[in-house]
């Protein structure tokens, strides 16, 4: 019996390598490999802009908006310095909502629409937890404000302007996508 000697491709001198292995790929397209450079795509526009305040079923309607509006009020008033994101992106199909405190770190918590393979689903998460997904927005918004028991008096708490603050500077993904 005749003993082979092994040799790993790193092992092999440059100069003995032969570059002439393997399948030659003609469309990289059902690969992993990304093209350098890259380029810049643009994505299709819709031919219809919808003009409902809700175009998509992953954004937020404007029921959801107002519990958000409540729950971010809620917070604030539990923890004074409580700021609020919001993130709206097209091209992964998603609005989110963060809260958090810029000095303490609590709260620290994010409420997201996505829709996924068609159907919209909603999550919840905190720093230190994975995202779980949730029936409804209100699931979480209604038990905090439960739990941080507000006055009855919303006039006291309730904060329209810092949620419109939050509204008006989300962050909306572009149709200008880099590939």
């Amino acid at each position: 019996m005749a003993v082979q000697t092994v040799r790993m491709l790193g092992d092999i001198p440059a100069a003995e390598q032969d570059s002439g292995r393997g399948g030659k790929v003609i469309d990289l397209s059902e690969t992993n490999v990304v093209p350098f450079p890259l380029r810049v795509r643009l994505r299709p526009t819709p031919n219809k802009v919808s003009a409902s305040p809700n175009p998509s079923g992953y954004e937020f309607t404007d029921g959801e908006l107002a519990a958000l509006c409540r729950w971010f009020s809620a917070m604030k008033y539990a923890f004074p310095g409580t700021e609020g994101v919001m993130v709206v992106s097209h091209n992964h199909g998603y609005s989110a909502v963060g809260l958090y405190h810029p000095a303490r770190g609590v709260p620290n918590c994010l409420v997201a629409k996505h829709d996924v393979g068609g159907a919209v689903r909603f999550f919840w998460s905190t720093e230190t937890d994975p995202p779980r997904p949730i029936d409804d927005i209100r699931e979480i918004t209604d038990a905090h404000i439960r739990a941080i028991e507000p006055p009855r008096d919303e006039e006291g708490w309730l904060d329209p302007t810092g949620w419109m603050g939050v509204y008006a500077a989300r962050t909306i993904a572009t149709e200008l996508q880099v590939v």
